[in-house]
């Protein structure tokens, strides 16, 4: 039993770092390449997990090799135009202009129906709103809508709007976060000071964000419970 757990551990840690260089993606982001290697080190991991009389080796050595090739080819892949199409894939126009490609709806082996429905998935409900639609290497379906049915920005109606940048989650559960703090450029003097311009203890706030505007969010505990 001791044995199984140690295995099962050594795997589990091999495999979180082998993913971790492979980069951060959902599965339905994975490039070709990416795909085939998560398959084949699901597999070969399992064998000295499940069987005992496998040599962790024969696990190991195939994964650092597996992903040595990866990590290589995507390395060639920025060089290579050819090894970019071999291995990644390249992106498919599938509408161009307004207008439908039946050709590359057939080499992407892509219904009209399946088009449509990934357009309305995209938010776009007729294909007469769409300027160009390209299916990604990942596939994944891009869609660029025409003018008239693109979302009014700030930029249309010529408004001009603060850069708020993100929030800093610099207090969650009543424990600081010095990462955010930092990330945010404030110090533990201000945030105890703003603490205190709210009539809160530390333990008091569930959440206490500040964005790169300096605007300040709270939300007291007792309003979550």
């Amino acid at each position: 039993m001791t044995t199984s757990v140690i295995r099962t551990c050594i795997i589990y840690i091999l495999l979180v770092l082998a993913i971790r260089l492979t980069g951060k993606r959902q599965i339905g982001e994975l490039e070709i390449s990416e795909l085939v290697s998560t398959i084949l080190i699901s597999e070969i991991a399992a064998a000295p997990v499940s069987n005992q009389d496998v040599p962790l080796s024969f696990a190991i050595i195939p994964i650092l090799l597996i992903i040595s090739l990866e990590v290589i080819i995507s390395f060639l892949a920025t060089r290579s135009n050819i090894m970019k199409k071999i291995f990644l894939g390249s992106p498919s126009v599938l509408i161009k202009r307004g207008e439908v490609q039946p050709k590359e709806l057939s080499k992407a082996r892509m219904s009209l129906e399946e088009l449509l429905c990934e357009l309305r998935v995209c938010g776009i409900n007729t294909i007469e709103d769409v300027d160009y639609a390209i299916l990604e290497s990942n596939g994944k379906l891009s869609v660029t809508p025409k003018a008239h049915a693109r979302t009014v920005t700030n930029a249309d109606i010529k408004l001009k709007a603060d850069e708020t940048g993100i929030a800093h989650a610099v207090v969650i559960d009543g424990t600081i976060k010095k990462e955010a703090l930092e990330g945010s450029g404030k110090d533990r003097g201000w945030l105890d000071q703003e603490i205190k311009k709210a009539k809160l203890k530390l333990e008091d706030i569930f959440l206490l964000s500040i964005d790169d505007a300096d605007n300040i969010y709270i939300i007291k505990r007792k309003d979550v419970e």
